[in-house]
């Protein structure tokens, strides 16, 4: 049940960030933490980069500023996300409402927690005293959010690159191309990594194999690194099934929680040895390269293959362009890169067929 709103609460109350590739397991890990009653953690709704890239140097928060940082929330990827089904996940007046009260000096952390504040959960909440946040699709910016976000942990949960090819060819998120997701698995590991050796105290990371083996050991581990009390009880969540095919379309449901409505099991470890042709396999562990190991994962062929190498070439020169892009928009005014990220190129149209039907 929500309780009355209070900033200076809210400030006080840390993040922490769960990063990590798409289809790692991450959904699962927020599923655990939502039924936590000390741990308020929305479902994904990627603004937080866009709104930084807005209102990041703002200090000062009038009536103006914060009507137009409220109206943000409603545009592009939109909190309305929140609304999906027949159970509202926020009020919109009261955030409105209790934004407006917030006139002052504050961070933009403040006001983004004060955001999350108001996700009305499925599962009861006591004392928050922690927000969390999933949404893999900013992972690739954690040394950004650790400066955004000083006092905030992260959770880096990875997952076999093979495995997670698997999970990534079977839905539409990004281009059904095996070189390709296995550059931006290692891609998205070794940006993660690095920002955990700047900051070690900050930083936990773990494979999705050992959490679904002993996942009440492992949260245990992550109640532990968070400072939160561990609940047992949150590994019932799967009993809310009813509930939630109540509140969601079929369709969302079978494309994204359809899982979650079973307790945790390993039957999704190695699955790519039957899922995966033989020739996928040494393609993602030539692209994975020495990362495979880094990360714990053994390669089923070492060995150098030139012909894959030249093979692989054309998707991973396009990642590293797309990453190269997306760089340089990052660097435009907001309007400017919301109207290019809503407008995909010709190259990239282009090259997206071309790569997709190379992956098949």
């Amino acid at each position: 049940m929500r309780t009355t709103f209070d900033l200076e609460k809210i400030k006080q109350t840390p993040m922490f960030f769960i990063v990590g590739r798409p289809r790692t397991g991450s959904t699962l890990l927020r599923t655990l933490f939502d039924a936590h009653p000390n741990v308020d953690i929305p479902q994904e709704w990627p603004m937080l980069l866009a709104l930084y890239k807005q209102f990041g140097n703002v200090t000062k928060w009038d009536a103006n500023i914060l009507n137009e940082f409220y109206d943000c929330l409603f545009q592009h990827l939109r909190i309305s996300y929140w609304e999906i089904g027949n159970w509202p996940r926020f009020d919109a007046e009261e955030l409105h409402r209790n934004l407006l009260s917030c006139k002052g000096e504050h961070s933009f952390e403040t006001m983004f927690k004060v955001v999350y504040s108001h996700y009305n959960s499925f599962f009861d909440k006591e004392e928050i005293l922690f927000f969390g946040d999933k949404n893999p699709v900013y992972s690739n910016q954690t040394t950004l959010l650790t400066r955004v976000f000083p006092t905030a942990k992260f959770i880096h949960l990875t997952r076999d690159y093979r495995d997670n090819l698997v999970s990534m060819l079977d839905v539409d998120f990004e281009m059904p191309n095996a070189a390709l997701l296995t550059y931006r698995w290692k891609y998205s590991w070794k940006i993660i990594e690095a920002a955990a050796r700047q900051y070690p105290e900050r930083f936990i990371t773990i494979r999705y194999e050992d959490l679904v083996a002993d996942a009440p050991a492992r949260f245990r581990e992550l109640c532990s690194f968070l400072g939160i009390p561990y609940e047992p009880s949150i590994f019932e969540f799967h009993r809310r099934k009813a509930e939630i095919e109540r509140q969601y379309p079929k369709e969302i449901i079978d494309r994204y929680f359809k899982s979650l409505f079973n307790p945790i099991d390993s039957a999704k470890v190695g699955i790519y040895k039957t899922r995966l042709s033989s020739r996928k396999i040494r393609i993602a562990d030539l692209v994975a390269g020495k990362i495979a190991e880094e990360a714990g994962y053994r390669r089923e062929s070492a060995k150098f293959n030139l012909f894959l190498y030249l093979w692989t070439l054309p998707a991973v020169a396009y990642s590293k362009w797309l990453y190269s892009v997306g760089w340089m928009v990052s660097l435009l005014p907001y309007e400017t890169m919301m109207w290019l990220l809503n407008k995909p190129s010709v190259i990239v149209k282009l090259y997206s067929k071309i790569i997709r039907r190379r992956g098949k």
